[in-house]
């Protein structure tokens, strides 16, 4: 095996304010006596101007299997990457800047695996990223064991022939019951959630089934000053109208058959903390009537009673439907509506936030990972592309699911796209192709553009036209008969 070994001047990286310096290549040797006999080995190279970063992944990598080498210039990393075989390169976004086409052009190249490394705080970027062609990432500052962790798992991988990977292990953690998500509608939500739950004031949650309202529901709970207190959720929706008044209110012994003994409500028994009303928009009308008292005052009379009672609760509420349209339908109070509206939460649906699918992913495979005693630790870059591709219909909660799936079919640890349901990774084999072909048509495309300016700009001299692109005059002709240009000028 190769010792490490450094050539070239050290460059000064803190007064290099352009940039774009590589500051080293990683060589990977692969265990084969042949491959040791002749010196030949596979390369890796990292793409980062942070001096720290530098000197640490020297000390983690800097063993036997790898040696570094030194270069300056995005221009000579480009050239380096097409003339020399790379199984991998590593790039630090700060150093990328904001040429973010970087990575699709490297992709165009060559095949090799691309990691990029991000600052937390743009983690929801690298979504693009993964889009343009980067197969998996690490956040920084660099955590020394998530390094070791992907480089052990890419080893094996590369030497394995395996697919390109993206390592969930080291996204972000969320805690049960924290909104998760990088995108710009997470954000918000989870500020606006963040900006009124010290308040009593009541919140209405909207968006599509699925997209996690109750979660956003939970997050104002968790932040409020009722955190300590009891926290209750019902359905509207899904317990049936003659019943869901007695949950609602309760009932006096007596009130109806079957009422052997008081009972107290949900109301009551969330008394100090908060109530949660998800599908309020499937109350009928003579609920939404008692349901604005409470609000109004917390006043709340169960059946069969001639008393009222009071309750300290905040209400929270949510519903996939417009609100709006049922009031001029005349199947929803305006007044209920400006009660328990004064606080507007809308949670966008999965597909208008991809950059939220990864670290959601990543939350669903720690959950499925201990609920069934698994250790899923990452995710096939198809499998991902396929993910990121999808409608979800049923928003977060059907990407749950499909983890779950994934989880339990996984033959190893790590989900490929046939562990996926076939709707999934169908729909995202299909996307591939067509963005494939979509770059190869670019391509001819450009290319048949360059030589009709050249034919243009020397009148038709096949010679003249030749020289100017580059290339033989055998070349062109084909490229003619190919373009079908005999006759242009």
């Amino acid at each position: 095996m190769g010792v490490p070994c450094y050539s070239g001047a050290q460059p000064d990286t803190a007064n290099d304010p352009v940039g774009g310096i590589c500051l080293a290549y990683f060589f990977y040797v692969k265990e084969t006596k042949a491959r040791e006999s002749i010196g030949c080995m596979e390369k890796v190279m990292i793409f980062s101007d942070d001096r720290k970063l530098k000197d640490l992944l020297k000390k983690d990598l800097g063993g036997s299997k790898y040696i570094c080498d030194e270069i300056r210039g995005k221009e000579m990393l480009l050239d380096r990457v097409s003339s020399q075989n790379y199984l991998l390169v590593v790039l630090d976004a700060r150093t990328v800047g904001g040429d973010m086409d970087l990575v699709s052009i490297l992709r165009e190249q060559s095949m090799q695996h691309i990691l990029w490394l991000t600052p937390e705080d743009t983690i929801a970027n690298a979504a693009d990223d993964i889009r343009r062609g980067a197969d998996f990432y690490l956040t920084l500052p660099l955590n020394q064991s998530a390094l070791k962790q992907v480089m052990g798992e890419w080893e094996r991988v590369a030497g394995n022939g395996h697919q390109r990977w993206i390592p969930a292990g080291i996204l972000p953690e969320f805690s049960e019951g924290e909104i998760v998500g990088e995108s710009a509608g997470v954000r918000h939500a989870f500020l606006l959630a963040a900006r009124v739950a010290p308040t009593d004031s009541p919140v209405l949650i909207t968006g599509e089934t699925g997209v996690g309202k109750e979660i956003v529901a939970r997050s104002v709970h968790r932040l409020s000053e009722r955190a300590n207190k009891t926290f209750v959720a019902v359905n509207c929706g899904a317990i049936p109208e003659s019943l869901l008044e007695s949950e609602l209110f309760g009932f006096r012994k007596g009130a109806f058959t079957g009422a052997t003994a008081d009972r107290p409500g949900l109301f009551e028994q969330a008394d100090g903390g908060t109530f949660f009303l998800d599908e309020i928009g499937e109350l009928s009308p003579a609920l939404q009537v008692k349901l604005l008292r409470v609000l109004e005052d917390g006043s709340i009379r169960p059946l069969g009673s001639s008393e009222e009672t009071r309750v300290n609760i905040r209400v929270l509420a949510a519903t996939h439907r417009d609100l709006l349209e049922e009031i001029e339908a005349g199947r929803f109070r305006m007044d209920l509506y400006y009660r328990i509206n004064v606080v507007n939460i809308h949670v966008p649906p999965l597909r208008e936030r991809v950059e939220d699918i990864a670290p959601l992913v990543k939350y669903f495979l720690n959950k499925y990972n201990k609920r069934f005693k698994k250790n899923v630790i990452s995710i096939t870059r198809d499998a991902l592309f396929g993910l990121m591709k999808y409608d979800y219909p049923g928003n977060i909660r059907e990407l749950e699911n499909i983890i779950q799936h994934g989880v339990i079919l996984a033959n190893s640890n790590i989900i490929e796209k046939t562990s996926l349901p076939p709707q999934v990774y169908q729909r995202g084999q299909l996307a591939l192709e067509g963005s494939r072909k979509e770059k190869t048509v670019n391509i001819q495309q450009a290319e048949e553009d360059l030589i009709k300016q050249a034919l243009t700009r020397f009148e038709g001299n096949q010679t003249e036209t030749a020289k100017s692109l580059g290339i033989s005059r055998s070349t062109l002709w084909r490229k003619i008969k190919v373009y079908k240009l005999e006759n242009f000028k």
